[in-house]
């Protein structure tokens, strides 16, 4: 086993027994494992040692024993999550005795598993995060396991002048280009409202230089998937945000787009041009391909669909137009359509909306509160969201964990918003000005 794996071992092997006694610990030990992916740099042994099983096993122990938040298993986007969860497993069932699908049936049960471990820890991040507070920190680590990516990524942007693709860590669900498009674009709101709700001015520095550096990061994955996803989130938040923070949002963004125009080579511009001759491509006409084998497949399966993992070679001589050109899915929609049918699909498009209106409600209750901190939290979920619902409608990731981690995030703060007072439930004894300022940045009153 190499040093970096014998390091990483004695941290987590340290940390078994915390991740039991504070379960939120080892929530924020599985988020790195899962985003900052650290085994991913290690070599030898420590590659396939099972980081994830390893902590998610004394956190959920120590959730049962010591974590209160149950009640929110029972909040709309909780239930259809579970809902989501069990149609997975009958879309599995029913898939593995189909005499056309039974092909890939192991594919489909271990892809089973493989997402059920993501909604298991989804729940587990409902119940175990108990406030405000804790909330803030788990926002802050995911932010900050891309922000590592993005620090590693931009010099690297920088000294090639753009000329080659960044990936994201490898062995990861972003290590493709795509996909870590597609996180960044996710990632860019919790930095631009994190910049702007840390008291501390070298945490509000660092914020704003990541969310500086990801824009040209975005620009040279070489997705335009992503590239979609970016114009969207950047219109989004102009269009949505107040006067304030717009003045705050636009040069940023223009610090970044020069930085990506600067660097950006013929190859990049070639690319991302669609009037181009041919611009309709090898790429595109892939994901072409892709979604009309889903919508076939789902006219003669439209309840259950083909199953996970239904992508396969057999099938798509069947369905696709081009029985050659076989491909995932490329699509968050096209994918759940052809796997687990227009139920899947519609259940899956359920939660999204059910997640929409939880976001507008807490906007109309910050509104009525003027309370700018519920505000900032719920417009930086719903533009995450939406960076991942654009982009989503060109990649496969339609069960992406940081899509999942955002809906449990926005249940705690669901719970915690309708919850009388929040700051002073915690700090009754403490009652001078400077503490009750520092609260407002990390604990914020929900006022009546």
């Amino acid at each position: 086993m190499s040093l970096r794996g014998i390091i990483l071992l004695i941290w987590f092997a340290g940390s078994l027994p915390v991740c039991f006694f504070r379960p939120f610990y080892g929530l924020f030990l599985w988020t790195i494992v899962a985003f900052a992916n650290p085994q991913a740099f290690t070599w030898g042994a420590a590659t396939v040692f099972p980081w994830a099983l390893a902590v998610a096993l004394p956190t959920l122990a120590g959730m049962l024993v010591f974590s209160k938040g149950w009640s929110r298993l029972l909040f709309r986007e909780s239930l259809l999550i579970a809902a989501l969860w069990i149609w997975f497993t009958v879309t599995t069932l029913v898939s593995t005795h189909t005499p056309l699908f039974i092909h890939h049936a192991d594919d489909t049960w271990y892809r089973w598993g493989f997402v059920s471990k993501i909604l298991l820890m989804t729940l587990a991040t409902v119940v175990i995060v108990k406030d405000f507070h804790q909330l803030h920190i788990f926002l802050r680590v995911v932010a900050l396991c891309f922000g590592v990516f993005v620090a590693i990524s931009f010099p690297f942007v920088i000294a090639t002048g753009g000329q080659f693709r960044v990936y994201g860590p490898p062995n990861s669900m972003i290590a493709d280009n795509n996909d870590f498009g597609l996180a960044l674009n996710m990632t860019l709101p919790l930095f631009f409202f994190l910049a702007q709700l840390e008291e501390n001015r070298w945490m509000r520095r660092m914020f704003w230089a990541l969310f500086a550096m990801t824009i040209p990061t975005i620009f040279f994955t070489y997705s335009r998937g992503a590239l979609v996803g970016l114009v969207a989130v950047m219109t989004l938040m102009v269009m949505k945000l107040k006067l304030k923070q717009r003045w705050a949002l636009v040069p940023v963004i223009a610090l970044g787009l020069a930085a990506a125009l600067l660097f950006a080579p013929e190859s990049w511009q070639e690319r991302m041009d669609p009037t181009r001759k041919g611009a309709i491509d090898k790429s595109a006409q892939s994901r072409f391909n892709a979604w009309t084998f889903s919508w076939n497949l789902a006219q003669d399966y439209p309840v259950f669909g083909g199953g996970f993992a239904t992508f396969t070679v057999p099938l798509f001589s069947r369905y696709a137009p081009n029985a050659q050109d076989i491909h995932g899915a490329h699509s968050v929609y096209f994918q759940l359509l052809g796997e687990h049918g227009f139920t899947g699909l519609l259940l899956y498009l359920t939660l999204v909306a059910s997640c929409l209106l939880s976001i507008r409600k807490l906007n109309k209750r910050a509104r009525e509160t003027l309370d700018p901190d519920l505000s900032h939290y719920a417009n930086m979920i719903l533009f995450a969201m939406a960076g991942f619902l654009t982009s989503g409608f060109f990649l496969g990731r339609a069960y992406f964990d940081y899509f999942f981690t955002l809906v449990a995030s926005l249940v705690v703060l669901c719970d915690v918003a309708a919850r009388e007072p929040m700051a002073g439930a915690e700090h009754d004894d403490t009652h001078e000005e400077e503490d009750t300022r520092t609260l407002a940045h990390a604990e914020p009153t929900w006022q009546q």
